[in-house]
């Protein structure tokens, strides 16, 4: 799925499974003129202890109102919902979704890296353990 957003801002995007549960959540950043267009692909699934699971998107918080976010070219309520169908969602869950509410995603215990870039896996780690040394400071 290509997600393309139009004009600056902050993003949030999670990943459901057919039960509604988040297992990720992304956070994109679009920066420059009102005319910007940013872009990103990502697959609807991901691999898990259980094998691969299906997702659906939904677009929780988006910058602005000037702002357009698209899923593969279609409004993200109507890709949601379509893509709720697609992977057996209930009508309840599928409705939700398509309304932006997704519940936020399970922090600690697993992780789950998107990129083979062992430089950003190095950063996320690191920003990981300062944010813990932080908690336990307080």
């Amino acid at each position: 799925m290509e997600i393309s957003i139009i004009g600056p801002g902050e993003v949030v995007i999670r990943f459901i499974d057919s039960n509604g549960k988040t297992l990720v959540q992304e956070t994109l950043v679009v920066s420059g003129s009102p005319t910007v267009e940013g872009r990103r692909t990502i697959d609807l699934s991901v691999g898990t202890a259980d094998g691969q699971r299906p997702l659906a998107p939904v677009l929780v918080r988006q910058g602005s109102s000037k702002q357009r976010v698209m899923f593969d070219g279609d409004t993200p309520s109507r890709f949601t919902q379509k893509r709720c169908k697609e992977i057996g969602c209930t009508v309840k869950v599928a409705k939700a979704a398509a309304s932006g509410q997704a519940t936020p995603p399970k922090q600690g215990g697993a992780s789950v890296r998107l990129s083979n870039d062992h430089a950003l896996a190095k950063l996320i780690k690191t920003a990981g353990n300062m944010a813990r040394s932080q908690e336990r400071g307080r």
